[in-house]
């Protein structure tokens, strides 16, 4: 009895090990979902968290692109810049994230960059002026 001690417990340590990787959600999903990723839910480090992501997705061959927007809150001095990830899986989905969202979202099929500024903010409009950064766009595949 004393020698099948060992064997059970050395399973169970193990099943409980595996069990708190959770396998459920997809590859691309708990990449981009991952909290310990460089600049995840950091004010001001959307750059940060955009290069971390498209290297992580790369190195599993997801390409995407990032998206650069600039925005300014209407009849206010408040305005600021902003970078997400857009990405594109096999089965020909769209997914978008940011480092301020938990999860990547997926895209309804021909949004424009724009909708996509909007779906990630989760609001249809807003009282913000948007202006997509153009120049940086075009280089910013990986």
């Amino acid at each position: 009895m004393s020698k099948s001690i060992p064997p059970i417990l050395v399973c169970v340590v193990a099943c409980v090990a595996l069990s708190a990787f959770s396998v459920a959600e997809p590859l691309h999903y708990r990449l981009a979902s991952d909290h310990s990723l460089r600049g995840k839910f950091k004010d001001g480090q959307c750059m940060d968290y955009a290069i971390a992501l498209s290297s992580r997705l790369t190195a599993h061959g997801i390409h995407g692109q990032l998206i650069f927007y600039r925005w300014h809150i209407a009849k206010s001095e408040i305005r600021g810049s902003h970078v997400f990830v857009m990405y594109h899986l096999p089965d020909r989905t769209v997914w978008i994230v940011d480092n301020e969202i938990p999860h990547p979202r997926p895209v309804p099929v021909g949004s424009s960059p724009m909708q996509m500024v909007f779906l990630l903010s989760n609001t249809p409009s807003a009282p913000v002026e948007v202006e997509l950064e153009e120049g940086l766009n075009r280089l910013s595949y990986f």
